[in-house]
């Protein structure tokens, strides 16, 4: 009796065991089954991403190719280099593998050499600029008797046109002599007809209020006119120009390059690189000394951070001889305006950063002397946030964001377009950005002016640089 007892409890255990193993091994068959479904998508959305870098990669090239026999991109040499240069670095990326980072800076090719093509035509027409970037609350008034209208990207300008933004706006412009203007915000100029200095034809505004920073080509230079003062900015410089509304002062500057000022009365000053002169009525001040830019050493630029893993990041930035303290700007734009940081006081030449929500965000860094005089601005970084956490665990650096579209409604040659799409995502409707709500959901309305058909192109884009296009076809009937 014991020997069976014993026999039968053998028995019974290994059944149990048997059991326990095919409902280990049937769990087991399940999980894997799961992680090869998973790897599949992710594999399949990267190669999404690979596909759009591939084809932005093409089309900046093709742009490029315009310009190669093109005798009259000279003027434009700068932000030639600049989408030259984006284009190499979207192949290198490209080369090893960094689609997300290829994609993002074959973009910035593209947009780059396409408004060069756009400033290019201008020369064939009446127009004399166009709008390249907007942000926020930003107007043009054609002439003295024309209404204001909205700035759009693309927009062009004529000689005596007005231009102005709010509180919250920023634009950048640029002029068919190649000369890039930034229009910071509370500012308003007249776009003038070209001068001439020496016999060769320049660029000029006069302005009203506010502060322009301005960049002019190795060919040409440009003219700023203000209440009190005239600013030629010689060719290959880099300047600005400040007027206080109400005020009879103004600032000068050059960061690079020279600028000759000269007042009412006659005073004249010639502005080097790295210097600033006050003016105050007929009067100029002695250029003073501005600080040198600061060179920001950490994090690299187009750094991707996992919002689920990270939740601080350091910047930081090389010491400036002689700063008194330094400002720093953290941005969602390249326009720095609504910034998500703006301090002013920084002693040190680091900063941590609570790391809280999704996007792409921008950052750059500036010096003030012991005279308390702002340098300019070292170049923008960038870095991305995104959560890796999805549904079913898919990585949101390679699902391309979605955009669903509600129906257009339409009231004669004004559209109203509307939909949602993931929150973060910046939705841009025909080259120009929307706010959106917490939720993702936008609406904007569309004013289009050629008669017929017309396409209306609505462009969600992520903090990996990843886009969801929609085009939408559209009649626009005679008056």
């Amino acid at each position: 009796m014991p020997p069976r007892k014993a026999s039968r409890a053998g028995k019974d255990w290994y059944s149990v065991s048997v059991d326990t193993l095919r409902s280990w091994g049937f769990l087991l068959l399940i999980l894997v089954l799961v992680v090869v479904g998973l790897f599949g998508w992710q594999v399949v959305d990267r190669r999404s991403v690979e596909h759009q870098a591939q084809a932005v990669i093409v089309e900046a090239g093709q742009f490029l190719e315009q310009l190669r026999t093109e005798k009259r991109v000279a003027s434009f040499a700068a932000e030639y280099a600049t989408g030259r240069t984006s284009l190499e670095e979207a192949k290198s990326r490209f080369a090893v593998h960094d689609f997300v980072g290829a994609l993002d800076a074959g973009q910035r090719s593209r947009k780059v050499l396409l408004s060069i093509l756009d400033a290019l035509a201008l020369r064939g027409s009446s127009g004399q600029a166009q709008f390249n970037e907007v942000e926020g609350e930003v107007e043009f008034r054609p002439g003295e008797g024309g209404d204001w209208q909205e700035a759009r990207v693309r927009s062009h300008l004529q000689p005596g046109d007005y231009v102005r933004t709010g509180e919250n706006g920023s634009a950048q412009i640029m002029f068919v002599d190649g000369t890039l203007y930034t229009v910071r915000p509370n500012t308003q100029f007249i776009v003038t007809p070209s001068g001439a200095a020496g016999g060769a034809p320049e660029q000029a505004i006069e302005m009203e209020y506010g502060w322009v920073n301005l960049s002019t080509s190795d060919k040409s230079g440009s003219n700023v006119k203000t209440p009190g003062a005239m600013a030629r900015v010689k060719e290959d410089s880099e300047a600005f120009v400040a007027v206080e509304k109400g005020s009879s002062q103004g600032r000068f500057g050059a960061t690079r390059g020279v600028v000759e000022l000269s007042s009412k009365s006659g005073l004249t000053r010639e502005i080097k690189s790295l210097q600033q002169v006050v003016q105050t009525g007929d009067l100029l001040s002695e250029a003073k000394p501005l600080p040198a830019p600061p060179a920001p050493t950490e994090p690299d630029d187009n750094l991707a951070l996992d919002l689920d893993q990270t939740r601080k990041l350091v910047l930081a930035w090389a010491p400036v001889a002689g700063a008194s303290r330094y400002a720093l700007q953290v941005s969602r734009n390249m326009l720095f305006v609504d910034n998500v940081i703006d301090a002013e006081n920084r002693t040190r030449t680091r900063a941590t950063l609570g790391v809280r929500g999704e996007g792409t965000f921008q950052w750059r860094v500036a010096a003030y002397g012991p005279d308390g005089l702002l340098g300019p601005w070292s170049g923008a970084r960038k870095f991305r946030v995104a959560s890796s956490r999805a549904t079913g665990g898919e990585k949101k650096e390679s699902r391309p964001p979605t955009l669903d579209l509600d129906d257009v409604k339409t009231y004669g040659s004004i559209f109203f377009v509307a939909g949602r799409s993931d929150p973060g995502a910046r939705i841009e409707v025909n080259g120009e950005q929307v706010k959106t709500g917490v939720d993702g959901s936008f609406n904007k309305p569309v004013q289009l002016t050629k008669e017929g058909w017309n396409i209306i192109e609505i462009r969600a884009r992520d903090a990996w640089g990843n886009e969801t296009v929609r085009r939408h076809r559209v009649f626009v009937e005679n008056p």
